[in-house]
């Protein structure tokens, strides 16, 4: 019998370093979550007002209601998984930031959701595929920023992934499809727009097979059944929401008042945010082979349907580029022992070769940091809870203006006492640096958060400053901290969620 050759034969990977690769890609994935996350890096409003600060308002009862909310067109699924967290912070150590803390915490803890659904999605096709697709979720960094933004986008995306893999295992028992169709409806309700992604997927996966259909079916019954109990303990008629947001959104033309992109926008944004990899990512998704091509028709059904929308944002299609990345990473295995067999090795990829793709993942990583600017250069609005906070923890201080287009990183969640924040006119795109404030919001407020000190009022000095990211590259500034001594006067109309409420009907 012709023996191996020895150059050329993959040592065994046995269960033992399985595991233990296993746990060092989980704990690495972990180790990245934690050094990335801030409670005041955020990327985009929503993380604030509409998630944390109704978080906080289902506990305490106090909070400020953005538009959304008065119009009825959100459920509270996030704030109220949010809620315990939030209260148990306040239990332990109130007047401190650790409600916020526990409530981001367990929010990367459940994106993180997505490491076993990339792990499973990837098992059937052997040991290789799994590992690398792991290390592709634990190491990209954009799998590590959504995993710290405060999204739905973050949440339902994981969920989706996790339902593909229940969904696309040919072994998968009864009560694993169950499984699929409740989280594939928990991440439609998280996020309504995710609904495409969801029946495609499950079309693809499951096609004409009734038997396969019916657990499914079942588990996206009991998802349903959980989201109108969610809405009922908020006082809300079940799944009002979902009309009241199709009827304002798409019928009446609100999100399009955002801006509206052309139809092939998100193409140019993914491979702004993929590169220098993007035009590798498809062609290696497309690699992992005919199982997983729901998977991969879902996601593209997802962009496909976002694109006819004129309102765009990429966090709208991460789901897309998250199963893309997970696909190409099986891909990228299929391609390497494609390649070994060409030079006529007839083994599976061994742990050494294992070792090399993931690193080769993680160097790919790194340079789409470095090329398309990073973590750092998608996460702002930083500087004004923390100015907010700063100002706060001054017992002198008894009114905080901020302004108008920054309101949306902060609220009541953030400050440790009660502080009335202010609000300068919202509807001027930005703040002219050092121009003047008026008197009744100079009177109301004692502490001012502006990029400079108003002209004719040297009574503020500044305390602190902070630079400001806008949320995306280039959006650079800087805000600071003026406070001045004295009491603050009443300013009806000036008062945050008033100002708010004006400037959203």
């Amino acid at each position: 019998m012709p023996q191996p050759d020895r150059q050329t034969a993959a040592p065994p990977a046995t269960p033992c370093n399985g595991r233990l690769a296993v746990a060092a890609i989980v704990l690495l994935a972990l180790g990245l979550r934690l050094a990335w996350l801030s409670i005041f890096d955020i990327q985009h409003p929503d993380e604030v007002l509409q998630y944390l600060e109704m978080g906080h308002r289902l506990v305490t009862g106090e909070g400020y209601l953005t538009w959304e909310w008065r119009y009825g067109i959100r459920n509270s699924v996030i704030p109220q998984l949010l809620a315990a967290p939030l209260a148990l912070g306040h239990a332990l150590a109130p007047g401190t930031l650790a409600p916020v803390w526990l409530a981001r915490l367990w929010f990367m803890a459940l994106t993180c959701l997505a490491l076993p659904a990339a792990w499973r999605l990837g098992k059937p096709e052997g040991r290789a595929p799994a590992l690398v697709a792991l290390v592709v979720v634990a190491v990209w960094w954009e799998c590590v920023l959504y995993a710290d933004l405060l999204l739905s986008e973050s949440l339902s995306a994981a969920l989706l992934l996790m339902a593909a893999a229940l969904l696309l295992d040919p072994r998968a028992s009864a009560r694993a499809l169950g499984l699929a169709g409740l989280v594939a409806g928990l991440a439609v309700i998280v996020r309504l727009q995710h609904a495409v992604f969801a029946i495609v997927l499950a079309a693809g996966a499951l096609r004409g097979e009734w038997r396969r259909w019916r657990p499914v079916l079942g588990g996206g019954m009991a998802a349903l059944a959980l989201g109108a109990l969610s809405d009922l303990a908020t006082g809300q008629v079940p799944y009002a929401w979902a009309l009241n947001n199709l009827a304002l959104n798409i019928g009446a033309g609100r999100a399009a008042a955002f801006g509206t992109q052309g139809p092939l926008w998100y193409g140019v944004a993914l491979g702004e945010h993929l590169a220098p990899l993007a035009p590798a990512i498809l062609p290696l998704a497309w690699l992992a082979g005919r199982r997983t091509r729901p998977l991969f028709w879902a996601a593209t059904a997802n962009v496909v349907a976002h694109s006819l929308i004129g309102h765009k944002e990429y966090r709208f299609v991460w789901a897309s580029a998250l199963a893309w990345l997970v696909l190409a990473a099986i891909g990228s295995v299929r391609a390497s022992e494609w390649a070994l067999r060409r030079r006529g090795r007839s083994e599976g990829l061994g742990l050494r070769e294992i070792g090399l793709l993931a690193l080769g993942w993680g160097a790919a990583s790194l340079v789409s940091a470095a090329v398309t600017g990073g973590i750092p250069a998608y996460r702002g609005g930083g500087a004004v809870p923390q100015l907010a906070l700063a100002a706060a923890r001054d017992p002198g201080v008894c009114g905080i203006l901020v302004p108008g287009e920054n309101r949306g990183f902060i609220g009541k969640v953030f400050l440790p006492r009660p502080v009335p924040l202010l609000l300068t006119p919202v509807g001027v795109d930005r703040v002219i640096p050092g121009a003047p404030i008026s008197n009744d919001l100079a009177a109301g407020a004692n502490a001012l958060i502006l990029p400079a000190r108003p002209a004719g009022r040297p009574e503020y000095r500044r305390r602190a400053c902070h630079e400001f990211w806008g949320g995306g590259p280039g959006e650079i500034g800087r805000l600071c901290l003026y406070v001045r001594p004295g009491p603050c006067a009443p300013t009806p109309g000036r008062e945050f969620q008033q100002v708010q409420y004006q400037a959203d009907m």
